[in-house]
């Protein structure tokens, strides 16, 4: 998990951090079964609503990493498979190139900070 996401949404506990991974395995399942984005998200019942809404909205930036970013496929493409508004998919990764550039810029700044 990023720096930027721990300090968005605070130290994640090692529960926490396997509610997480559970919760992104069972999403996998869901959609691998033909289910939308929202009915897999809905399947969360297990979890913490902390999580539930974390891994909500992080786990639609990783398809989009996976998907767009990693095998080119088209914004409009992943909107359609998930079935969910090609605006709140476009939205997802504005905000995923967002976070990438603050990691970036982190990253950056923490490396200046160890060579002087």
């Amino acid at each position: 998990m990023s720096a930027t996401t721990m300090k968005q949404y605070g130290q994640f506990t090692a529960i926490m951090h396997r509610e997480y991974e559970r919760a992104v395995k069972k999403i996998r399942e869901e959609l691998s079964q033909g289910r939308t984005y929202d009915h897999a998200c809905d399947t969360l019942n297990d979890i913490s609503p902390e999580i539930r809404t974390f891994v909500k909205e992080d786990f639609l930036k990783i398809i989009i990493a996976e998907e767009h970013f990693g095998a080119g496929i088209d914004i409009s493409d992943i909107a359609m498979f998930l079935e969910l508004p090609y605006e709140k998919v476009q939205s997802a990764r504005q905000t995923l190139l967002n976070d990438m550039a603050r990691e970036t810029e982190c990253s950056l700044h923490l490396q200046g900070k160890k060579i002087n």
